[in-house]
């Protein structure tokens, strides 16, 4: 038994360090020590000034926006006789598959929280994906802002595809892990599993959550993927700007898709000519956009019309 344990430990351990990250890419880490985190509204700092008499001060909403912890867990079992009779051989994969799951609980968090942005509040309190955000002009003036766009002049809608900057400190999505998922063994012959059920449990729990950051990083269409939609969702982020009426500077620089977008996405990022119409006839020219951001396909995003 101590060999098995020793076994099936190695086994669970050994996917946490080799899962699938996407998400990293554009979500932060911030670690919790408690039963939820409160964030302040980051984005409402105007931006370094000239100091010029007093400091202005710029006091942070410490509760505007709270993401709490949630406890996850996944549990198999295997009956006595099959352990004595050695026939656990069969084990170590399941206890792996148990690793694994744990392993990519961030990256299915972050997506599920990406996916659902259109239904999540954010630190302003709006849906983070939504059509009436308050935000600033260059002329210090405020204006309601979309991040949410949805087929216009008789397009149809495709599955939903979501561009983001991942650049900056702030990240448009929050993973905010409490306790590492760890493997607990349940197989002394006094346990009550064993005693009274005649079967050995392996489980795996562990506490994380997952939220949303700056919704104005972010940016989500139903429209379909081309170089004008495109040219539309990254001219919007790009006119938003701080509280003094200073640009944030915001260049998107990763473009997620779902598998059934690859296609497209690769034509518009990847491909050195774009279809054109020259002279008056079908042909091909330059394609302005290719290089200008990260494609990122992500088999966990819905392939649905619409999300």
């Amino acid at each position: 038994m101590n060999a098995l344990t020793a076994t099936l430990n190695l086994a669970f351990n050994k996917p946490l360090g080799t899962a699938a990250s996407q998400y990293q890419k554009f979500a932060m880490t911030v670690p919790s020590d408690a039963g939820e985190n409160f964030y302040p509204r980051l984005a409402e700092l105007p931006g370094v000034r000239k100091w010029v008499g007093p400091r202005e001060v710029h006091q942070l909403e410490a509760g505007s926006y709270v993401i709490k912890n949630e406890t996850f867990e996944e549990t198999i079992s295997v009956k006595r006789e099959d352990l004595e009779d050695d026939k656990f051989g069969f084990l170590s994969t399941f206890v792996a598959q148990l690793g694994l799951d744990a392993a990519e609980m961030p990256q299915r968090l972050c997506f599920d929280v990406l996916q659902n942005g259109h239904t999540i509040q954010g630190i302003d309190k709006q849906y983070f994906f939504d059509t009436d955000h308050i935000a600033v002009g260059p002329d210090r003036k405020q204006f309601t802002y979309s991040n949410l766009a949805t087929p216009v002049n008789g397009e149809t809608a495709v599955a939903p595809w979501y561009l983001l900057c991942t650049s900056r400190v702030i990240k448009p999505i929050i993973y905010q892990p409490r306790r590492a998922f760890t493997i607990t063994a349940k197989t002394r012959l006094t346990d009550d599993n064993v005693f009274h059920d005649n079967e050995f449990i392996w489980g795996t729990d562990g506490r994380c959550a997952a939220g949303v950051g700056m919704w104005q990083l972010a940016f989500r269409s139903t429209r379909p993927l081309n170089e004008d939609t495109y040219e539309a969702a990254r001219s919007a982020m790009s006119q938003l700007c701080r509280a003094d009426g200073t640009p944030y500077g915001i260049v998107p620089d990763l473009l997620v898709v779902p598998s059934n977008l690859e296609k497209a996405g690769r034509y518009l990022l990847k491909s050195e000519y774009a279809p054109a119409v020259v002279n008056g006839a079908s042909g091909t020219a330059a394609n302005p956009w290719v290089g200008s951001a990260e494609l990122m396909v992500a088999p966990r995003l819905s392939q649905k019309a619409g999300g």
